[in-house]
């Protein structure tokens, strides 16, 4: 008698496990979207002679069917010395509103159906005694990837996205 309600416990937890595992398979993962086409005007947030600020918007959205976290994200910039030597470009990434001076990033957990901004901020520097004006004034187009390391049920994912700074964009900052 206690071994037949031995078998039927561990029967029921079996069971109940395999229902679990199916109702997560059926349940899906986080989808997250770092929508470059619809990155926001460049926008001037402080500007000296030897330094200007500028930043942009960078929607992001979950529409899966999971929570997610954006556990780290950074920009490359391509503007090597052997390109455009006359400008130093950096970049940073915060959420908006959550906006910090050092490099770190903030992680943060992204429910389902979430929608946020990112924001984009850029440090440029002109160099070889150039103003900021004539170092923009001949700088080319900047491609930047922007990259964000991810977690949902899955394993660690890396969501890799490419946009350009036109040379028009960047000018027009220091009109």
């Amino acid at each position: 008698m206690l071994c037949l309600a031995l078998e039927i416990l561990v029967g029921l937890f079996i069971l109940g496990v395999l229902a679990v595992a199916i109702f997560i398979s059926m349940r899906g993962d986080c989808e997250m979207i770092f929508d470059a086409k619809k990155r926001g005007e460049l926008v001037v947030d402080s500007v000296s002679e030897d330094r200007l600020d500028f930043s942009c918007l960078l929607p992001v959205s979950n529409p899966g069917k999971e929570e997610g976290t954006i556990i780290d994200t950074y920009m490359r910039i391509y503007l090597p010395d052997e390109q455009y030597d006359d400008l130093l470009l950096r970049g940073k990434v915060n959420f908006e509103g959550r906006l910090r001076e050092d490099d770190y990033f903030e992680c943060l957990l992204f429910p389902e159906g979430w929608k946020k901004n990112l924001v984009l901020r850029f440090e440029a520097y002109p160099r070889h005694g150039k103003t900021l004006k004539e170092a923009l004034g001949n700088v080319p187009d900047v491609e930047v990837a922007f990259y964000a390391d991810c977690r949902g049920r899955k394993d660690l994912f890396t969501k890799k996205v490419f946009f350009t700074l036109t040379s028009e964009e960047l000018r027009a900052l220091v009109k």
